[in-house]
This record gives C-alpha cells, structure tokens and sequence, in this order.
C-alpha cells in the first residue's frame, strides 16, 4: 500500500496502522516548507516551516521610532532622520545638481545620537518647515515644529515681467498624533524624503519692452505677450508681421515671420542702410541741388531745392520776368544802361518848338547816353522840309501860281544862306 491508497477516504484505525508501518520502511525527505524531526520514542515528525521574519535594516524617513508618554496627555516621539532633497537645473560645474538638506530636531540635525525627541499632545501635527527664494532655492535649514494646524504653504513664483517674484515658505505635515481611551495612535501622512521641485524661471533681457509678462499664479501659468499688427486704414502699407498660414496653430507657422524693408532691385533712389544694430535708415540718393533765378542784377531767388534726391523747399516761389532793382520811372520811360547800371531815360514832356514829335538818337562811338530830338515838324501836301542847321523847318507850298502863270521855282542863294525859298519861273 503506498501513501496514496492510505490517504484515500476517512482515517481509521487500521489507515493509522498502514501509514507507520509505511513509514517504518520508506525514507522521508522534506520537501519545500516541510520540516522532518526525528524522535526514539515518536518517530519521524513532519510539520510546516513557520516563516522567517525579515526585519527592515531601516525605518523609512521621518517614520516614528518609539512613543513615550511623559504625561497624561503628552508623548514623546523619536523620529528617522530624512532630509530635503533639491534638485538644481542650473549649471554650475561646482555645485552639485542634487542637493542633500539635513532636517533639524531641537536645535540640532536628526542624525544626531542620541536622538532628539519631539513632544506632541493629542491632535498636533509634526511638520517639516523650510524657506526657499523667488526662485526656488532653499535657504533655510529645514525644521521640524509641531503644532495644532499646520500652516499653508506658499509656492515660490520666480520674478517674471516687471514683478520681482516672492519667495517660498513651505510646510509638509509628517504625521498627527491622536490618543483614543488612553492609546496613542499615529496618523502618517509622510514617511519617504521631501523631493522640492522649482518651477521654471523665465527673464526678459535688454532692458526693453517685455515679452514675458507675468506668472499668473492663481492660474498656474506663465503669461506672455503677443505681437500686434498695426493695421492703417486707407493707402496700400505692407505688413511687418507676416500672416500666418491656415491657422495660427499649424506647425509651419512655429517661426513668427517679419517683412523686410528692401530697395529697388535696378537704379535704386531711395536707400535702405542697415547699421546691423536695431537701426534701419530709409535715405535718398545723396544727390543735393538748387533751382535758381537770377535776375539783371544778379540777385537770386531759390525755385526749387533738394537734398538727399527730397525736395526741400517749402510753399510757391513766385517771380515775375525781368529785373528787380531797376530804377523808377513813368508811363513811356525808357531804359539804357551807362555801362554800370541800368538808367531812366523819360519820356519828352511834349511836342517839339515845330508841333512834331522827337526821335530817339544816338551819336555813335564813345558817347553813352541816348537823347531825344526835335523830329519833323508839322506840315501840309506838298510843303518840303530843309535842315536849319538846329532842326529841321517847313517850308510851305506856294499858295498859287506866279502872276505870270507860270509854276514856282525853288531855289538857294548859296553862301551863308540857310533857308532856300519858292522864285517864280520866268
């Protein structure tokens, strides 16, 4: 019978007697969890290994070692160390990117041996405090406190925009303790080591407008500004920024684009010069000029100006043909000039001593001025004129024919005589 056939249905006595006589002549061995001892007066006695108890080589951080009352209501509590764990984004080949601080117990780090206890009364909290600036970096030395309600904490906000940020102020409850008839009991709320994080900072460089506004900090999030098109309403303008393509979101619009400011591509008038500095200066094409009138005395009058290829004169420039300076005179006046200046000659105040006119002449070489003269006298059909060695004089016809009938004849005594005369014709 093996041990199968002896196990099948209820135990009996004669089941009792198979199994030692079996067990007298087989040897056991144990398998996994089965213990086999060995007795002279019972036999071979099998029984389950009861398991081993592993035991932790350490408590978690700031996990609670023993109580101790030291009143009524009153414990004492022995607390493993844990530390505040930073992590630095900033490069700083000297520094260490994680930094390792020791939380304090009464005055003194927790490490310390023997080990500092914490005093705590029904419904107080322990908590870890530490301080860290705008930026995120922890400035204190972490301390544990106890008391009934643990403050807020107050997340740093780095400085963004024109804000100069605030610093951090944080409390992180460990455990509460609580007494129930008598026994003590432990609420948990942290046993690992306090991991702090910073959020991002962001800063606007130069000194100019900003493009990172603020951190919104009941939001959650940081704010920046946007760039505006300005858009005039009436002549065509180009645009600085140019439109995005589809929608706004589309990843081909990632790169904000911005027009340029170019000349011409052949025979440019108008410039562009960039100093490579921020500064882009519209020129002409360095060409400067004036428009001049220039009138007899040689005063001038600007029509037209420019510089830099622009126009520059301002308003109408009016002028009238001729000289300015020249000198007064009347209705009928003449001018000449004396080889210096320009000079009036007037008119004749009337007729001449004969009732004529007078004429305008000029004796030729050195003489300068020009001068009126006596012109012809009046006459009648058929009078002639002769020169008197002054002016010229008329000499009338005859009235009638001679007394012979016969025509008039006109004649010259010769000599020093002047006038020449009407003789009848023999």
């Amino acid at each position: 019978m093996d041990l199968h056939q002896i196990f099948q249905g209820g135990p009996s006595s004669y089941k009792w007697k198979q199994l030692g006589e079996y067990l007298k002549g087989n040897q056991l061995n144990a398998g996994k969890g089965i213990k086999i001892e060995n007795s002279t007066s019972s036999g071979s006695i099998i029984s389950a290994k009861q398991p081993r108890d592993i035991r932790q080589s350490q408590a978690p951080p700031f996990s609670v070692l023993s109580l101790r009352q030291t009143t009524s209501n009153t414990y004492a509590v022995e607390i493993q160390e844990g530390w505040v764990i930073e992590r630095k984004t900033r490069y700083d080949s000297t520094v260490d990117a994680v930094g390792f601080h020791e939380v304090n117990l009464g005055g003194a780090a927790m490490s310390t041996r023997p080990r500092n206890e914490v005093t705590l009364a029904h419904d107080q909290y322990a908590y870890v405090q530490f301080w860290t600036s705008a930026e995120g970096f922890v400035t204190s030395t972490p301390v544990i406190n106890v008391a009934s309600t643990v403050p807020n904490s107050t997340h740093h906000q780095p400085a963004s925009g024109a804000g100069s940020g605030a610093y951090g102020n944080y409390n992180v409850k460990l455990f509460k303790l609580s007494v129930d008839n008598g026994s003590p009991k432990i609420i948990v709320y942290q046993q690992s080591d306090i991991e702090h994080t910073r959020l991002p900072t962001f800063r606007n460089v130069g000194g100019e407008r900003y493009i990172h506004k603020d951190w919104d900090g009941a939001a959650d999030r940081y704010d920046f500004r946007t760039l505006k098109q300005h858009e005039p309403s009436g002549r065509t303008y180009g645009k600085v920024i140019v439109d995005f393509v589809n929608t706004e979101d589309d990843d081909q619009n990632d790169a904000i684009k911005f027009s340029a400011i170019a000349e011409r591509a052949s025979d440019p008038q108008i410039n562009v010069n960039d100093d490579n500095s921020g500064t882009i200066t519209v020129e002409g094409n360095n060409v400067d000029g004036t428009i001049l009138w220039m009138d007899c005395d040689g005063d001038d009058t600007t029509l037209l100006q420019w510089k830099d290829g622009l126009v520059t004169s301002v308003g109408e420039q009016i002028i009238t043909a001729g000289c300015n300076g020249l000198p007064s005179g009347s209705s009928g006046d003449i001018l000449y000039h004396n080889g210096t200046t320009w000079v009036t000659l007037a008119k004749p105040s009337g007729t001449n001593s004969n009732g004529g006119g007078y004429d305008l002449t000029h004796m030729g070489g050195s003489t300068v001025a020009p001068q009126w003269t006596s012109g012809l006298p009046s006459a009648n059909s058929g009078d002639i004129l002769y020169y008197n060695g002054s002016t010229w004089v008329t000499l009338a016809k005859p009235p009638s024919t001679n007394p012979d009938g016969e025509w008039f004849v006109l004649a010259h005594a010769g000599g020093s005589t002047v006038a020449p005369e009407w003789i009848p014709h023999d």
